[in-house]
């Protein structure tokens, strides 16, 4: 009896054994959108109806600070499918000069000299795939104008480019899926300006077809909305639902998500205007995704993270919290706590950390990553991850810590040559003469300076610059010297700071 006992615990150690082994890794899916604002979503108190968005930042964990590192399109997107401050961009080092600040804008792309977290999970055996907006470099053609889209010889000039930029992003970014691709805003990409407007079902498409070929192994899908970015979202989901960045199609998506029709229906009937209208239209391509999963089987062996890439028009493309401080959650069924709600600092770097660490694979030791994983907060062992938070855009640079922010303008030697202290307010951020082409000098009284100190657990809008008070210039060195510790280890040099 006692060797037949035995016989069977070896057979089930055995068992156990092959079935870890066997384990399937985690799907994870990164929905990113594109200039969209807590108001915009229902769960951070927004005038809308947004169910799908809703439920992953409740049915996980919900951040009220996390913060992208460079609050405009390009470098935002640059850290989020990296984990690298963009200022770490291999092209942005070859362009600049490294013996002057950066200058960070829609110009931080990626190169094949560096990997992103695509190359990471394809090395650990997932399929990965990408639709909807890239911008993170490339150009392969432009149209534009008033052109006739049904003339055929526009017609196969912008699917021509579509495909050079369907290539150019699968030999850049790791992906081996690139449908339903917007290489850069719409102005850009090669198609006339009749044909420049969202196709949600579009994007919506490429996203289900991906996870129905991959349903039965792990993948990687990122999911870059260019929604609700401009051009105008209701003009837009009013539109010909033909119209693509890959040229007009025979017929409108359909019976992918709930139909344009019934967005307008639903809101109305909600109380909710028309022009919070698109909001629901986005939430339905999400919601899509979701059902998806549910459909194969896939939502608890699935990682969700949803954010924004920054919010948007106050503040975009400065260091304000308007600007920097944006939406996200990530949701992982029976897994992740559900109904976390943090006050942690956190920031778009950490995402690539975090779906790593949740998914078992241990990044290789020449891989740079900046940010930290998220998994100490969500399994509720730690409080908060870090103590303070490093943001770069344009000519600025910030700290954030829990109740205080520190920014920094350090502009490069050819600017400095022509700032007096007369003329320094005709010189915006980006260190040219003029306006700030977000007016985000009319929104902020100390825009001009070149040192601003703000405390944010009194003052969340930033208005009271305390950089020139005397009762707080110990803690305007405390902020400084954060920020020279974060800058003696990036790649250019930032005024007295390195």
């Amino acid at each position: 009896m006692k060797k037949i006992v035995l016989i069977l615990t070896a057979w089930l150690m055995l068992i156990m054994i092959c079935c870890t082994g066997n384990e399937r890794k985690p799907n994870v899916v990164i929905i990113y959108t594109d200039d969209h604002n807590f108001e915009h979503i229902g769960v951070y108190g927004g005038n809308v109806l947004t169910p799908s968005i809703d439920r992953i930042a409740n049915g996980g964990a919900r951040f009220n600070r996390f913060y992208v590192s460079s609050p405009v399109c390009t470098p935002s997107r640059y850290s989020v499918i990296t984990g690298r401050y963009a200022v770490r961009s291999k092209v942005l080092q070859k362009r600049q000069p490294t013996d002057q600040p950066a200058f960070i804008r829609w110009n931080t792309f990626l190169s094949k000299e560096e990997k992103t977290s695509a190359h990471l999970f394809k090395e650990a055996g997932y399929a990965t795939g990408m639709v909807g907006k890239y911008h993170l470099g490339g150009e392969f053609g432009h149209i534009g104008g008033d052109e006739r889209y049904d003339d055929p010889a526009v017609r196969d000039t912008i699917y021509a480019i579509y495909r050079k930029w369907q290539q150019h992003v699968k030999d850049v970014a790791g992906f081996d899926y690139v449908e339903s691709l917007y290489g850069n805003n719409m102005h850009i990409i090669g198609i006339p300006k009749s044909m420049q407007y969202h196709n949600m079902e579009w994007i919506t498409k490429g996203a289900l077809e991906f996870i129905d070929q991959h349903k039965d192994n792990p993948f990687f899908l990122y999911m870059a909305t260019t929604l609700p970015h401009v051009p105008g979202p209701l003009e837009s989901l009013k539109a010909n639902p033909r119209v693509t960045a890959a040229g007009m199609l025979d017929e409108p998506v359909s019976g992918v998500q709930a139909s344009r029709e019934s967005v307008f229906e639903r809101t109305r009937a909600a109380g909710i205007p028309d022009e919070n209208a698109p909001m629901t239209w986005l939430d339905d391509g999400i919601g899509a995704v979701l059902e998806r999963l549910e459909e194969y089987g896939l939502m608890e062996n699935t990682i969700i993270v949803f954010a924004s890439d920054h919010q948007s028009p106050r503040a975009k493309m400065t260091c304000y919290e308007d600007g920097a401080n944006a939406p996200g959650a990530i949701m992982w069924k029976g897994k992740i706590k559900a109904g976390q709600v943090h006050d942690a600092l956190v920031t778009n770097v950490d995402i690539v950390p975090t779906i790593l660490d949740l998914a078992g694979i241990e990044p290789p030791e020449d891989y740079e990553i900046d940010g930290r994983s998220w998994v100490p907060l969500l399994n509720e062992t730690k409080s908060s991850l870090h103590e303070s938070l490093y943001l770069e855009v344009v000519y600025q640079r910030a700290i954030v810590t829990k109740d205080w922010k520190y920014i920094a303008v350090r502009f490069p030697d050819r600017v400095n040559e022509e700032i007096t202290p007369e003329n320094r307010m005709e010189f915006t951020i980006e260190g040219e003469r003029g306006k700030d082409r977000y007016h985000n000098e009319t929104n902020f009284p100390g825009y001009y300076d070149d040192d601003q100190l703000y405390c944010l657990a009194d003052d969340k809008g930033e208005q009271n610059n305390l950089a020139y008070d005397p009762e707080y210039s110990d803690k305007l060195e405390e902020m400084k010297l954060l920020l020279k510790a974060y800058a003696k280890d990036l790649p250019f040099a930032f005024g007295e700071f390195k």
